[in-house]
């Protein structure tokens, strides 16, 4: 006499389904915790300078005084950076335009562009109309 095959795991999936019904869905994944989170922000209008904010990426990394611009009408930001010194400890100017130096960079244009974006985005969310002409971020 042979002895009895073990059950394959689709007959077990089977028996278990006409047994208990249908396996309930998976709980719904916790919301995301948000991947950037505004911490505070330092409001000048001077030129296309709406001001400075500082933020807080996760896993805890703090960046403090990101510039927010304004030009023709398109809001941006920047990681912060460093004036460039010239002859005599000055800031250099070419063509009458200060120089700054990077401290940070993003690895490619779609990063820094998100970042950009998602920044904007919170400053808007909690003040709508501090982009606007003459506002301050």
């Amino acid at each position: 006499m042979t002895a009895p095959r073990p059950p394959t795991e689709a007959s077990l999936r089977l028996a278990e389904r006409a047994s208990w019904g249908q396996r309930p869905a998976p709980e719904p994944m916790r919301a995301k915790r948000p991947r950037m989170r505004r911490v505070s922000r330092k409001p000048i209008v001077k030129g296309s300078l709406r001001g400075f904010a500082t933020v807080e990426l996760l896993p805890g990394l703090r960046i403090a005084d990101c510039p927010v611009l304004i030009s023709n009408g398109k809001a941006w930001a920047n990681l912060p950076s460093k004036p460039v010194l010239g002859r005599e400890g000055r800031q250099a100017e070419v063509s009458g335009k200060k120089q700054y130096a990077s401290i940070l960079e993003w690895k490619n244009r779609d990063l820094s562009d998100r970042f950009s974006d998602s920044l904007i985005a919170l400053i808007i969310e909690r003040h709508p109309d501090a982009l606007d002409d003459g506002g301050a971020a």
